[in-house]
């Protein structure tokens, strides 16, 4: 009788984590439900923004999640990780409604600064809750692996939307695209609010302003005494700018090699179902290589189609270099979280997490602005070049080391 009780609790146990690890990759499904992806770019363009204008609604985003990054990961580490997940969520709705009647440059500002928010409240804390919660019920799933996971769903809910998103825009215009994509943010919003409760590390304690300060502090200690984590954070950071960055000329180069606006979301998809199973099986990888190495030579690697996208190739090849870096981007990602996650304590996660897009955040609001000015006085494969330079120095002066 005792033992049958014990297997029922087990059992019940068992299922309550594979149900909640399927809500993480329901997340990633969902929250990659854009169905604006394929014509973001050009829907800024038509409403008559130049690359100066655009690059400055993406510094603005970066500056929202400059100010906010550092205190949602303390909110997070101090008021508990569910809750800021789904605040992060909400903050999509009012961003869809703006960009669905935004038609200047203040509307769009606007829209921007809700995306932000949500950007700032999600980084770093999705991860930690995942770390949490796999190492708190004694899990024997690796974490890279639901990351990696994760990043294949995700990847899979992005070919979707960008199937969908192309449909949309070519039937019924731009501005509808942002309608659709409220259903599934709505949807996210829910899924987040049936999360299962982990231990956090700081919840009982008062938030007063010299304990958030304490912790913040606390945290970034613990960076600047960790040689190895300041690493991975810096060379994460640039990496991802650098990709995030070659994205937003995506759409404006497949328009110069006359690629039709109708084909735009047939080639996201195809591009991020690849890139999804690379994402789904990256923790492979490190059954046979390290970390480190997965990281070294996806930074390497990423050198080759940035230098050959800013020597202007004239021809439908470009999409196949953009897959590259749409690929590397996403298979060392998940390798370098869980390398960061590992050697970093638990009541500094989300804080420590946060300080990765922090970074990145304030990079942008430095080099964005400067490429979209180069972009108009100069021509875009001069910034693409400018991001090739970035990505070498990276690999140069923060290779990841190995572990002895």
């Amino acid at each position: 009788m005792v033992l049958f009780i014990l297997e029922t609790r087990e059992r019940r146990r068992y299922k309550l984590m594979t149900n909640q690890i399927y809500k993480f990759y329901l997340t990633e499904f969902l929250k990659t439900q854009r169905y604006f992806i394929p014509i973001m770019i050009l829907f800024l363009q038509f409403s008559k923004l130049s690359y100066t204008e655009i690059f400055i609604l993406y510094a603005i985003e970066s500056a929202v999640v400059f100010l906010m990054e550092i205190p949602s990961g303390v909110m997070a580490d101090r008021l508990g990780k569910k809750f800021i997940l789904i605040l992060s969520r909400i903050f999509l709705i009012p961003a869809y409604f703006t960009f669905y009647f935004a038609d200047n440059f203040t509307l769009f500002t606007a829209a921007m600064i809700f995306l932000g928010l949500n950007k700032a409240f999600k980084s770093g804390t999705h991860k930690a809750f995942i770390y949490d919660y796999l190492k708190q019920t004694g899990s024997d799933i690796s974490p890279s692996e639901v990351f990696g996971k994760g990043k294949f769903w995700g990847r899979l809910g992005e070919a979707s939307s960008s199937l969908i998103g192309g449909f949309v825009a070519v039937q019924f215009g731009y501005n509808a695209v942002f309608l659709f994509t409220l259903i599934p943010s709505i949807l996210n919003v829910l899924n987040a609010i049936t999360y299962e409760k982990i231990i956090e590390g700081h919840i009982t304690e008062k938030t007063e302003y010299s304990g958030i300060r304490s912790h913040i502090s606390g945290a970034f200690r613990e960076i600047k005494e960790n040689p190895l984590v300041f690493k991975l954070i810096l060379n994460s950071s640039i990496f991802m700018i650098c990709a995030e960055t070659i994205e937003i000329y995506f759409q404006p180069l497949m328009v110069n090699v006359n690629i039709p606006l109708k084909w735009f979301g047939f080639i996201y998809t195809i591009i991020f179902i690849i890139t999804a199973f690379g994402s789904r099986y990256a923790y492979l990888a490190e059954e046979k290589f390290s970390r480190a190495k997965i990281a070294n030579f996806t930074g390497w690697f990423g050198f080759i189609p940035l230098l050959l996208l800013g020597l202007n190739i004239n021809s439908g090849f470009i999409i196949f270099l953009f897959f590259i870096v749409f690929f590397l981007r996403h298979i060392r990602r998940p390798a370098i979280t869980t390398e960061i996650n590992e050697n970093i304590s638990s009541g500094n996660r989300a804080t420590i997490l946060s300080a990765d897009s922090f970074i990145r955040s304030v990079m942008k609001i430095i080099l964005l602005p400067l490429l979209g000015y180069i972009s108009e006085i100069s021509s875009v494969y001069t910034s693409i070049l400018i991001l090739a330079v970035l990505v070498l120095i990276n690999q140069i002066f923060f290779r990841i080391p190995q572990k002895k």
